[in-house]
């Protein structure tokens, strides 16, 4: 078993006191400078920023709608924070929408950093956690949209690693009670499936430290017992003004949880994923999770058992995983609350049990260091291509990347001790340079989608507007377009079949092509899905 020496260990920490607080400046200015700097993005982001401020303008905080129709698909609790954040800085910008998701991240690694700090050491802690901050889905995508998923991280990695803070006291009433406060939390941003992460922890640790004996525990009916008061408050009072089928609320919420699974896309769906789904994770979670071939080892088993804490990370996660596993349409960020656990054993196994000569950290190391010299070589490339090349400070931005990279690219060559600690620093400047070259690109897009959709907004006050539907399709407002109608006409786009005289509809030619109705005005909605404002005669 190789592993670094205490001398070793104290070098790194005794030399790098300021090389943490140096990388998490500079984490928290490219994650905030940033944040707000792009409009408001399609799919998933869209719909929260939509149904939240529906909610705001029917003054229903209880019963979410979409277009003015019941929206059963997440209960409201993100919807809540985007409200309160909304309200927070008076206005309804970009940043404001993803501010609690960045606040959120923020707390996700301090988190993982004081859990693990307490339980292993330090410098592991702060590994983990800035593998978590920095890894390419979240740095690169997640961490710039106002998406559930981070919240939703948060709360269930803190219920998680609960499970294991107050088993190691004998605190039963503690663990139950407050793993399942937080998991009726968790339910209320996502639904169902934190419900499976709560009990495929408990189950899986009980049963690796032969204590099942504890499932049975009566705080463990108690918190049971929690659960059911929290969610079943909010939807007595749903219910309570709302005269719908408790099966009709309960069908939806199954149904998004199973749909992406085996139930829905048959066995051969399944075996293929079950190949691919180790080569998916390892790449949206690059480039921490090549050091999986640190598992790859002799004794492997005794090594991750060696340490309560890392033993329990390792089957909390190989026991929740599992819903991911067995599931053929999994996105990314639906993995990102059970990495924390996989990364608290990776950054184990790098500084405790593996050296630079280790073979697997070895070649690992080599990767990162070749892509570090591609990335600072490459980064020139921005002053070739013309849609970068004429932004502002285009070459003195340049030229800072290459500085910093071949500077870091130095580094990984003189200090064998802690690649891992300038892996993350140049991913730190790779975001850098995301914000500088890739996202003034997108911005002109969505601004593009933005003052289109408001341009047809005014051109309708003092009508009525819906979205026109029709028997074979949903009309052509998405939800990006409708948020920017929404709030500049500052009532709710509905979207109908019916026609009402004197009001105006956003309709496409598909709807259109039988209909006899007059075109007020042309437009473009995203994605470059042309439209009419017309009347019907």
């Amino acid at each position: 078993m190789e592993a670094l020496t205490t001398a070793n260990r104290l070098t790194i920490g005794s030399t790098a006191n300021w090389w943490p607080l140096v990388l998490c400046a500079g984490l928290v200015f490219t994650l905030v400078s940033h944040l707000g700097f792009m409009p408001l993005d399609t799919g998933d982001e869209a719909r929260r920023a939509l149904v939240s401020l529906e909610m705001m303008l029917s003054g229903d905080y209880i019963t979410p709608t979409l277009h003015g129709e019941r929206y059963f698909n997440k209960p409201p609790l993100f919807n809540w924070l985007i409200i309160a954040s909304y309200r927070l800085f008076g206005n309804y910008s970009s940043f404001a929408l993803r501010f609690p998701m960045l606040v959120s991240l923020l707390l996700l690694g301090l988190a993982l950093f004081w859990f693990v700090r307490k339980e292993i050491n330090p410098i592991v802690g702060g590994a983990a956690a800035l593998m978590m901050l920095t890894n390419g889905r979240v740095l690169l995508y997640d961490s710039m949209l106002g998406l559930i998923e981070i919240t939703f991280a948060l709360v269930t990695y803190t219920a998680i690693v609960l499970v294991y803070r107050y088993d190691k006291k004998r605190s039963y009433w503690w663990l139950y009670l407050t793993t399942y406060a937080l998991t009726a939390a968790a339910f209320l941003l996502k639904g169902l499936p934190p419900v499976a992460f709560q009990g495929l922890t408990l189950l899986g640790w009980f049963v690796y430290t032969r204590r099942t004996r504890l499932l049975f525990h009566p705080a463990h009916f108690a918190g049971i017992a929690v659960f059911l008061l929290i969610t079943g408050a909010y939807y007595w009072t749903y219910f309570s003004r709302n005269a719908i089928p408790l099966q009709e609320v309960a069908g939806v919420l199954f149904t998004e949880s199973a749909k992406r699974t085996g139930l829905y896309f048959g066995w051969g769906a399944t075996l293929l994923h079950l190949i691919t789904f180790p080569f998916e994770l390892t790449y949206h979670f690059a480039p921490f999770t090549l050091l999986l071939v640190l598992l790859i080892r002799r004794g492997i088993g005794k090594i991750l058992a060696s340490h309560p804490f890392v033993a329990f990370n390792a089957v909390s996660f190989s026991s929740t995983v599992v819903i991911y596993w067995l599931s053929p349409q999994v996105y990314g960020r639906y993995l990102i609350g059970l990495m924390p656990m996989l990364f608290t054993v990776l950054a184990y196994l790098y500084y405790e049990h593996s050296s630079p000569a280790s073979r697997g950290r070895w070649w690992v190391e080599r990767i990162w260091l070749v892509t570090t010299i591609v990335l600072a070589v490459g980064c020139w490339a921005v002053m070739i291509h013309p849609t970068t090349r004429v932004l502002p400070g285009a070459f003195a931005k340049t030229a800072t990347l290459f500085v910093l990279l071949s500077g870091l690219a130095w580094l990984m060559l003189r200090d064998a001790r802690n690649r891992l600690g300038l892996t993350i620093a140049v991913l730190i400047v790779v975001r850098m340079g995301f914000n500088w070259f890739a996202l003034p690109g997108r911005a002109v897009k969505r601004e593009f989608y933005r003052d289109t959709a408001v341009k047809a907004a005014r051109l309708t006050l003092g009508h009525p507007l819906y979205g026109y539907k029709t028997t074979v399709g949903d009309g052509p407002a998405t939800d990006v377009s409708s948020f920017h109608i929404t709030l500049t006409r500052g009532d709710i786009l509905r979207k109908t079949s019916k026609k009402i005289p004197g009001a105006y509809y956003i309709a496409d030619s598909a709807s259109l092509a039988h209909e006899s109705a007059r075109t007020v005005a042309q437009l473009v909605l995203f994605d470059r899905h042309p439209a009419s404002i017309v009347v019907f005669e």
